[in-house]
């Protein structure tokens, strides 16, 4: 390990993509300092440099700062001697980032659905877990009224996302399924690709941990009935390996290129609950990009800090409509996906495939955005035209 300081790491123990940070710096070793959002240097010194209030961030011991959970984690992939997260086998290398990008990305849903829709549950503990982050020694009724502002920007986010009445039926029994399967995979397996985590883990340990292993009401459904899942996250958690469960399992990849059999249903899930969403993003995309074709490479995508999105899109998932907003970073997580895909030999492109297939998914390589996404200045940009 040649990362001796410690970075510092501007996170909270309620924030989803911290929670991924900061599972990726213990499980490799990488000495940290954290920081909530009420340190004064944050608000002095880190939102002025990245123009907006985001965690997590780290700052490294030369005073750098990395905004992105992908990009701290690629950040160390390539200054530390860490173990590498991604796979080097073509399978679990694009099965890899296509789950990172689904728990990031597609597991929104159930996310904010499970935290800000079981108030009887959640409420009072997500009020002091909100009002902790900016008066961490404040007594309860502090913390409460703290947290009213924060707790309601939060919550507008729902209706863009579309967790709406209507929809919270389809959101549960997707996300019933996911845990079902899960369960079964995380009994014979400690972690997604067998005995060490990998980019997969930490972009499912994401949504899985804050929000859904860590609010009471999902916290308690998770525990009965999905044991093996609230383990993982467990495991994930700890700074070892903890998988006392499997002592003859080195910690290691499976071997050959494997992709466990009871991995196969969580793939297909991906098509079903979040693939509507990625069609339909390259569609809106494209389709936005056609009606402005002089757009300029470097210019953001969206220019307007206080925006998240260019529009919103109308989707079916499960027989279900939903209007949402059209979230420009997914198609950058799919775009890692697709440029890893591009890299492999033309034989490895065909295992893949069969794979992809076989799951639902090959419309992940075939469904592009015309233009290059990049990320510069802490934002999407856009990139060169795609050919």
């Amino acid at each position: 390990m040649n990362q001796s300081a410690p970075v510092i790491f501007y996170g909270s123990p309620l924030s989803l993509y911290s929670g991924k940070a900061r599972s990726y710096l213990r499980k490799s070793g990488i000495p940290y300092e954290e920081r909530l959002a009420s340190h004064p240097d944050f608000f002095q010194k880190i939102v002025p440099q990245i123009g907006r209030f985001v965690i997590p961030v780290v700052q490294t011991p030369a005073g750098d700062l990395v905004q992105d959970t992908t990009e701290i984690i690629d950040h160390f992939e390539d200054t530390t001697d860490a173990p590498s997260v991604y796979p080097e086998s073509p399978k679990q290398k694009i099965t890899a980032l296509i789950l990172e990008m689904f728990g990031d990305e597609g597991l929104i849903r159930p996310a904010m659905h499970y935290r800000w829709n079981f108030d009887e549950d959640n409420k009072d503990f997500i009020a002091l877990e909100f009002g902790r982050i900016f008066n961490p020694t404040g007594t309860d009724e502090e913390a409460r009224e703290i947290a009213k502002a924060p707790m309601a920007r939060m919550k507008a986010l729902l209706t863009p996302l579309g967790v709406m009445p209507d929809n919270f039926a389809v959101i549960e029994a997707g996300y019933a399924e996911l845990l079902a399967a899960l369960n079964t995979h995380f009994t014979q397996n400690p972690y997604i690709f067998g005995g060490k985590p990998s980019i997969a883990d930490y972009g499912l340990y994401a949504p899985l941990y804050a929000h859904l292993a860590r609010d009471p009401a999902p916290s308690i459904l998770m525990k009965k009935t999905a044991n093996r899942v609230w383990r993982w996250v467990e495991r994930m958690t700890a700074a070892d390996m903890d998988k006392p469960e499997f002592p003859d399992m080195a910690d290691t990849y499976l071997d050959n290129d494997e992709i466990a059999e009871t991995l196969l249903p969580v793939l297909s899930l991906v098509g079903t609950d979040h693939g509507p969403e990625l069609k339909a993003l390259v569609a809106f995309m494209n389709d936005w990009l056609d009606k402005n074709p002089t757009i300029e490479s470097g210019a953001k995508i969206v220019p307007d800090p206080e925006k998240r999105s260019l529009g919103s899109m109308c989707i079916t998932i499960r027989g279900q409509q939903f209007t949402v907003m059209a979230r420009h970073y997914t198609l950058w997580m799919l775009q890692r996906v697709q440029d890893a895909f591009d890299g492999l030999t033309a034989s490895e492109q065909q295992d893949v495939l069969l794979l992809l297939e076989k799951t639902g998914l090959g419309y992940l390589i075939t469904e592009r955005c015309t233009r290059r996404i990049n990320r510069e200045g802490y934002s999407e940009v856009w990139g060169e035209k795609r050919t």
